[in-house]
């Protein structure tokens, strides 16, 4: 008898389009933000796109990925005002 992990079984899910459009919103932060949006916009599209593999609602997925997302903004405004306070 072979064994399934709920963790493997949630790792080879594959996402449809839509959903990897949904959770690569806040890359738009790279526009904006250089290096630093780069990193933020990028772990926030990783960490919705975990968000999207697991087993919440679709109401929690798109409040979660909306959150996410409001927190890698927030996070580039801190980062900004520092940089502009301590280096410019």
């Amino acid at each position: 008898m072979e064994t399934t992990n709920k963790l493997d079984n949630q790792a080879e899910r594959k996402l449809p389009v839509k959903a990897h459009l949904l959770c690569g919103w806040p890359l738009v932060l790279m526009l904006v933000g250089g290096a630093i949006g780069g990193v933020l916009g990028a772990s926030a599209y990783g960490i919705n796109v975990k968000i999207y593999k697991s087993n919440l609602s679709n109401i929690a997925k798109v409040l979660l990925n909306l959150l996410t997302g409001l927190t890698a903004i927030i996070l580039m405004l801190i980062a900004a005002n520092l940089i502009r306070m301590y280096f410019l």
